[in-house]
């Protein structure tokens, strides 16, 4: 089975907002074995929305349209899926209640708008949502081909995706033994940093071929200290597909090693926090901060549990801050500069003392643009922890000013994360 989505909006096609829903959308039917084979993103038009579902149901079997189900004159959604199908639109009185829901006192005109949200096309199933006050329908055609239109507000989409839509494809994939017949698919996002996009295709090239004949594709994205590899794998068999997925994977882990420091969509503190729990004993780690202004400290707390072992950080941003907070000597910063291997080592001494951590990091540099030309991206990195743990590096990192407080960031967390996974006595 194929999928075209359709995502609905002026603001998407000017670049205004992110296409988050496509991307959300997208990756959810991949899971259940179903290919998506075109994204369409369409702007607030009742005729081009209406040539976009006719080429939908051409290419596709299943339609999955996100958007354009509001009360306002720009939500034209259900007219051009009706008008696509040549079919009326109309009132549901069922669905009355939630288009009406978050209004107290209603004159005449604004009832009238809010009542548009009640009018489907004919023939259609309405999905009543359970957040927001916009209905969705869903149309299966006598060939068996099946349209889903749903809010375009992200929480509100989720929602009818995970309780109205993916039950359905689960039922209509096990009344037609899709997944027998079909292709299953299956896929991983292994994530890296510190290693480039080119670095990665020439280490990984002959893996890549030998994934060809698994049927398997490989793909990089690549983003300033995130490089994502992307494995999809289709075979018949599902647990085949598994199976080659995870040979795959594994050869490219072999290669890639302590770059890799995670799959999917996990923030490399989650894979942090993962590591600190099998070594089972408490960990603590502190930070202090210069180039980056907190933002290691800020990617840590991103991940639920992180008080169990991120004691605090300093944002030693300033000279004086450097001086005053972290007690560093102000001779040594005059001789050496505060981007410097020594300051740099110092920062780490002091903020592991000031917190009595096991590990302390600490980052200084230059993110431009008032660094000379060339020391632009020069960063120093420092890791101290228990037994006498000392490492100390010298960075150039490429990029925007928030490319390298970012790449610094990744970098350190990584290495501090394979700092522990030797502990477990893994590579």
């Amino acid at each position: 089975m194929k999928c075209s989505i359709i995502t609905i909006g002026t603001e998407l096609n000017l670049g205004l907002i992110l296409n988050r829903n496509a991307q959300y959308l997208a990756e959810k039917v991949t899971e259940l074995g179903i290919e998506c084979n075109f994204i369409f993103t369409v702007r607030d038009d009742t005729r081009d929305i209406s040539i976009t579902v006719k080429q939908g149901l051409e290419c596709s079997d299943i339609i999955i349209i996100s958007g354009g189900l509001g009360p306002t004159d720009d939500d034209v959604t259900r007219n051009a899926v009706a008008s696509a199908l040549g079919v009326e639109l109309i009132r549901d009185k069922g669905l009355d209640r939630t288009s009406l829901k978050f209004i107290k006192k209603i004159n005449s005109k604004i009832k009238k708008r809010l009542l548009r949200q009640s009018y489907i096309p004919e023939g259609s199933t309405p999905i009543v949502p359970r957040i927001g006050s916009a209905s969705g329908f869903r149309i299966v055609q006598d060939s068996g081909k099946i349209i889903f239109s749903v809010p375009g507000v992200p929480k509100e989409m989720r929602s009818m995706y995970i309780h109205d839509i993916e039950p359905f494809l689960k039922k209509i994939i096990s009344e037609r033994g899709v997944q027998k017949k079909g292709i299953n698919i299956k896929k991983m996002t292994l994530l890296t940093t510190d290693i480039s996009e080119s670095e990665i295709e020439d280490r990984i090239g002959e893996i890549t071929k030998e994934a060809k004949g698994l049927n398997i594709d490989i793909g990089i994205t690549a983003n300033p200290g995130l490089i994502k590899i992307i494995l999809v794998s289709r075979a018949i068999d599902e647990k085949k597909a598994a199976a080659n997925l995870e040979t795959i994977s594994q050869k490219i882990y072999m290669i890639l090693g302590s770059h890799i420091y995670g799959k999917g969509n996990a923030l490399i503190s989650d894979n942090l926090k993962n590591v600190i729990a099998e070594i089972g004993s408490n960990v603590t780690i502190s930070t202090a901060e210069s180039i980056t202004g907190g933002l290691i400290s800020s990617i840590i707390t991103d991940t639920p549990g992180s008080s169990g072992f991120f004691l605090g950080g300093v944002v030693s941003y300033s000279d004086y801050a450097k001086t005053e907070l972290l007690k560093i000597d102000k001779k040594a910063l005059e001789k050496y500069g505060a981007v410097s291997r020594n300051i740099c080592l110092a920062m780490a001494k002091n903020v592991k003392s000031i917190f009595n951590s096991d590990y302390a990091l600490s980052v200084s540099g230059y993110a431009g643009p008032e660094a000379q030309k060339n020391r632009l991206g020069l960063v120093y990195c420092c890791i101290l922890g228990p037994d006498d743990y000392q490492k100390i590096y010298e960075k150039r990192f490429l990029g925007e000013r928030s490319e390298i407080k970012f790449r610094t960031t990744q970098f350190i967390l990584n290495e501090l994360r394979n700092a522990l996974v030797s502990r477990l006595g893994r590579v």
